[in-house]
């Protein structure tokens, strides 16, 4: 049985990056911590001059999160040296006890233009540094990803054990703006949140038409549903680029059901996420549940918030 979906009703941009030195532009997949004294911490990606990747932060009020107090101005994690997965950018993605996962990024020269792969850092010191612990990824192209691994969701359970939701590629085209990668979310299951073990070789989301993209999902459970909000999108041209957010529901976590139709956020008819909605992120403070997401341009219009018409209780 399907529960009702909240509603969600958009409180406008919290920030938007225009210049700096690493932190140039763009504000990208928050991710929420909230930290001891109160703060919370979004965790996001910029852009470098060299349109690299680096993980940094907002910090905001919870009980209004336009209220800025912080804006990080160095990156929280080193891109890595030559020849490693992520020798060209991260995006971090979500966070799971005291881990923190991340997209590393590694440029190509010929016939694709990157190779994504999924790397973990530990938080430290209530999140004012971060440190990776492996030099090499923990998910990355193998037997069960032929393509690319991106964009982990990671939720730890009862028993202590860890649930992955993230993006596998499957398959790379080549339509007239350049080459597109195309892939959706599977699952993968651990016992200490490093050594994973692929669910299943199916996809989570089933694509609706050939050419879709489906990213970063972002998953909530419920004491009635697991929730999932993703952002979604077609290749053809840079129009049909532009993100939108949808939503799926599960009663366990595996079995799927899309329904893009109630997600309940759409983009507005002007201004910073009038072209495109993107990368959600869920986040619970005091009676009211917040969605994050980023805007026009996959973060270059700013990242903003919105609440839902219910608190979703978490189970």
């Amino acid at each position: 049985m399907m529960h009702p979906l909240p509603l969600w009703q958009k409180q406008g941009l919290i920030y938007q990056r225009k210049d700096g030195d690493f932190f140039q532009s763009h504000t990208m997949r928050a991710v929420p911590y909230l930290k001891p004294n109160g703060v919370l911490r979004l965790f996001l990606s910029s852009r470098c001059k060299e349109d690299m990747m680096h993980p940094t932060y907002i910090d905001v009020n919870p009980d209004n999160p336009q209220d800025i107090i912080d804006i990080g101005e160095a990156p929280l994690l080193t891109i890595g040296k030559p020849g490693l997965f992520d020798d060209s950018g991260i995006t971090v993605a979500s966070i799971a006890g005291d881990f923190i996962y991340y997209t590393g990024w590694k440029r190509r020269r010929y016939g694709v233009t990157f190779e994504l792969s999924i790397g973990i850092a530990r938080i430290c010191d209530n999140g004012d540094h971060l440190e990776k612990i492996y030099s090499g990824p923990i998910l990355a192209q193998d037997i069960h990803h032929p393509y690319l691994v991106a964009g982990a969701y990671v939720l730890k359970t009862a028993d202590n054990h860890y649930r992955m939701w993230y993006c596998s590629g499957t398959e790379w085209i080549n339509p007239p703006h350049g080459p597109e990668p195309l892939y959706s979310v599977v699952e993968a299951s651990s016992v200490d949140g490093i050594q994973w073990r692929p669910s299943s070789s199916q996809l989570s989301i089933p694509y609706n038409y050939p050419g879709e993209v489906i990213s970063a999902p972002w998953v909530v459970k419920t004491d009635q549903q697991f929730i999932m909000y993703y952002p979604y999108r077609g290749s053809a041209t840079r129009e049909e680029k532009n993100y939108t957010i949808g939503v799926a529901v599960s009663p366990d976590g595996s079995q799927w059901q899309r329904l893009d139709h109630l997600v309940g956020i759409t983009k507005s008819e002007s201004g910073w996420d009038s072209e495109m909605i993107c990368y959600p992120a869920i986040f619970n403070h005091k009676n009211k549940t917040y969605l994050f997401y980023s805007g026009n341009s996959v973060g270059r219009g700013g990242i903003g918030y919105a609440i839902a018409d219910r608190y979703l209780t978490m189970g």
